[in-house]
């Protein structure tokens, strides 16, 4: 990359593009856009010479091919279509990348820069982004980040007013706004998809419960016992996961059996009764009748 006065920004990742371009030694802004990468350009800029230590805010916005990157230790790939934030300190090291890679990076020493965006989001999804690193976004979203990137260049290859960079904190707070915009919503789908699996998981756990024990425990008590829930808890989940009430599961799987041992001419109606642990044979009776509309005699019979 182009050696300049802001030779604490010098990424060591993008071949010499003579398009970097710095603001106030605290901001810079470069890309390789339609300059494809020889292999020459990608051994020497690319390969995993050495890590290095980032003393700077890093974007990358991927418009083409991948690169694998390393970050603490932590191993990513970012792919068209993504954003890269890198956080001060970070240490960092290019593994590899497409022969038709193309990004745009914005970086800054200057904590204002991030402005009101990070105070405001940072609690929230800093430590997430820390980890995760990397965004993906729409294609309308993604059409905005350029947008916004090309603006700051053109700010910062025009003639400076007082303004500039006022401007330039603006462009910057909308695009991080953005990015911590697209990362709420990819966490609120994770967050759902984990609450389902969530659901579905004891679902199943209720279910297996019901199978081992519904000859003798009847009781949706029992079962968040089991499951160390809270009862009230466990009849939300299952009635969410499944559209039927947890008694309905319970007591379905009583009446199979019941039927099952009613017609195989094995058992009496009272024998059935204590076999499913009913206190008395009348209790049995009002329960099979509400459940099938007959009597248990009246269900052997026909």
């Amino acid at each position: 990359m182009k050696q300049s006065q802001f030779n604490k920004l010098e990424m060591m990742m993008l071949a010499d593009s003579n398009r970097n371009v710095v603001f106030g030694n605290e901001l810079m802004v470069d890309d390789n856009f339609d300059m494809p990468l020889s292999k020459e350009d990608r051994d020497k800029y690319m390969a995993p010479v050495y890590p290095f230590k980032l003393m700077f805010m890093m974007i990358m916005i991927c418009t083409k091919g991948y690169m694998r990157f390393q970050c603490n230790l932590q191993e990513r790939t970012v792919k068209a279509g993504e954003v890269m934030i890198l956080f001060p300190n970070s240490i960092g090291e290019c593994l590899d990348t497409s022969p038709d890679f193309q990004v745009a990076l914005i970086a800054c020493l200057d904590d204002s820069y991030a402005g009101e965006a990070s105070a405001s989001f940072s609690a929230k999804f800093r430590n997430r982004l820390a980890s995760q690193m990397i965004i993906t976004l729409t294609g309308e979203r993604m059409d905005e980040m350029l947008f916004l990137y090309r603006l700051m260049r053109k700010k910062m290859e025009a003639p400076h007013t007082e303004f500039t960079r006022e401007a330039l904190k603006g462009c910057m707070q909308v695009i991080l706004a953005e990015c911590y915009q697209a990362l709420s919503e990819e966490l609120e789908i994770k967050e759902t998809e984990k609450s389902r699996n969530r659901s579905k998981h004891l679902l199943d756990t209720f279910l297996n419960l019901v199978q081992r024990h519904y000859t003798h425990e009847r009781s949706i008590t029992f079962y968040a016992s089991e499951m160390c829930l809270t009862p009230k808890y466990l009849a939300q989940v299952i009635y969410q996961e499944s559209g039927r009430h947890a008694g309905e599961w319970i007591k379905d799987c009583v009446i199979l059996e019941a039927k099952a041992l009613l017609k195989s001419g094995k058992y009496t109606a009272q024998q059935v009764s204590d076999m499913l642990n009913f206190a008395n044979a009348s209790f049995f009776g009002k329960y099979f009748k509400a459940a099938v509309g007959c009597s248990p005699k009246q269900y052997q019979k026909a």
